[in-house]
């Protein structure tokens, strides 16, 4: 299974994509990610491809690790609305918005379980392209 992420926007506060999965007809998906920032572990993921597998771990249950990022760990795919939420990985949101003036996605739970439904526990490809 191949996920693509493609990056539409981004500015000093939040990079935000779209993501699909190749041959499932869903719902549109969005991401949002840290900006590129200088240093490596409080920037978004460089663009490229990486193994994602699922993960359990202490704060989130029933995630995707994306794994082999350069000098990082432990980026995930997960819920939340705002770059605060991030730490680094990935969110997933069914809608676009703004929360206290700060780029959002919005429904990001409801998003994670549709998402999930159709990965399973199964690992996949992840394309990431700026």
């Amino acid at each position: 299974m191949k996920v693509t992420i493609e990056r539409f926007s981004h500015d000093e506060k939040a990079t935000i994509g779209k993501l699909t999965i190749e041959d499932v007809k869903h719902n549109m998906i969005y991401t949002l990610e840290n900006p590129q920032r200088e240093t490596t572990k409080d920037s978004r993921i460089p663009a490229g491809e990486y193994l994602c597998r699922p993960f359990n771990g202490q704060k989130y249950k029933n995630v995707y690790e994306i794994t082999n990022v350069p000098n990082r760990t432990a980026i995930l795919f997960h819920w939340g609305n705002l770059e605060k939420d991030t730490e680094g990985c990935v969110l997933l949101g069914n809608k676009l918005g703004k929360i206290n003036g700060e780029p959002a996605v919005l429904e990001s739970k409801k998003c994670f379980e549709m998402f999930r439904s159709l990965i399973g526990k199964n690992s996949f490809q992840l394309v990431i392209e700026d």
